[in-house]
């Protein structure tokens, strides 16, 4: 496994992965870096410079070969780091430093900017699951005709339905966090970027640092549906969870979900589906709780504030659509049933497609 926790800021300039992340283009790079992040946030200020070299060099179409790209970085990273903390006579702002690592870098060549797409693992081979003693085990089961809170040792809760169970050690040790699910349960995950979480529910396995959301595996079912409410979620299968156990610099193949996200693993064919929650909740908080009345807003406006309100992006033509108004006192009615009364307002219509909302229109006069 590639641990980035060790890189300095030559390493992620030449790391592939980062590369694709900085330059945009790639969803599932964008999700794992921001994810890292926040496991990482030590390592701010080298990310912070290694993206601005790589931004540096955005419009330069000089090509140079990896060895000396290595080179020449390393000789910028020796140069901007003279003003090291022990000379503070001679130490420069941190911008300014920066700054210099931009400029000094801008001939090191656009070819980092050509490669292609790799997967990409947020996993140390650390945090590789293993067996809980027997001693230490505690199983819940709910034997209830209701739903039943469960409380963990790090103080986070499992909601569990009628019939479903959750066993985990006594007490947390070491750097992970582990849960075994069997039916269905509603985790509310108290953070710990230190010390990550993960779900084992039948193949699947999730990971989170701190978040809510609900798994549904049963043992008699080929499918298994992590649903996510707040926060981000990592989900992946067991069977990559192993071979990254065997195989050195393995790049697990995983999946992000957002909130009113979710995604159904095909146990049979290791396959996942991402798509919205059945009923998208609003995710802001509650001082920020949005007001829906419209009095002839702009199209542009309205989609922007359900965008916010729910965390779910919409797509529509805002050329062909900025004459268009809206006038709804909205208020408690779910997200779908609020773009049913929008779209027939100005004669459009919406279809979901995956995790976004598409809307179609032929514009208003």
């Amino acid at each position: 496994m590639i641990d980035y926790s060790k890189f300095k800021v030559e390493d992620f300039v030449t790391d592939e992965s980062f590369c694709l992340w900085v330059k945009g283009t790639s969803p599932e790079h964008t999700a794992f870096w921001e994810f890292w992040m926040e496991v990482h946030p030590e390592k701010s200020e080298t990310i912070t410079q290694a993206r601005l070299l790589l931004l540096g060099l955005k419009n330069q179409p000089t090509a140079i070969n990896e060895d000396e790209i290595s080179l020449e970085v390393e000789k910028i990273v020796r140069l901007v780091e003279k003003s090291s903390p022990f000379k503070a006579q001679f130490r420069l702002p941190f911008w300014s430093r920066i700054a210099a690592v931009v400029v000094l870098g801008a001939g090191l060549g656009w070819w980092l900017w050509s490669r292609n797409p790799i997967s990409i693992s947020g996993l140390k081979r650390s945090e590789i699951a293993t067996p809980m003693a027997e001693s230490t085990r505690v199983e819940v089961s709910n034997n209830t005709h209701s739903d039943y809170t469960a409380t963990l040792p790090d103080g986070s809760t499992v909601q569990l339905t009628k019939g479903s169970k959750v066993s985990f050690s006594e007490k947390f040790s070491g750097d992970k966090r582990e849960v075994f699910l069997t039916g269905e349960g509603f985790f509310q995950v108290v953070r710990n970027p230190n010390k990550p979480f993960y779900v084992y529910a039948n193949d699947l396995v999730t990971r989170v640092l701190g978040t809510s959301f609900t798994i549904k595996t049963y043992t008699d079912e080929q499918k298994v549906v992590v649903a996510v409410k707040t926060g981000k979620v990592m989900v992946f299968s067991l069977s990559e969870l192993k071979k990254s156990e065997k195989i050195a610099n393995y790049h697990l193949q995983s999946l992000y979900l957002l909130p009113n996200q979710q995604a159904t693993f095909e146990r049979q064919n290791e396959k996942f589906n991402k798509a919205l929650v059945e009923q998208p909740a609003i995710v802001t908080q509650p001082v920020e709780t949005p007001n829906f009345t419209f009095e002839n807003t702009p199209i542009a406006e309205v989609f922007a504030k359900l965008k916010k309100a729910y965390g779910v992006n919409i797509s529509y033509d805002a050329d062909l659509m900025k004459n268009c108004s809206v006038t709804a006192p909205l208020g408690n009615e779910s997200l779908f049933v609020k773009l049913d009364i929008i779209c027939k307002t100005i004669g459009a219509h919406y279809e979901i497609v995956e995790t976004e909302i598409v809307i179609s229109s032929r514009g208003c006069p």
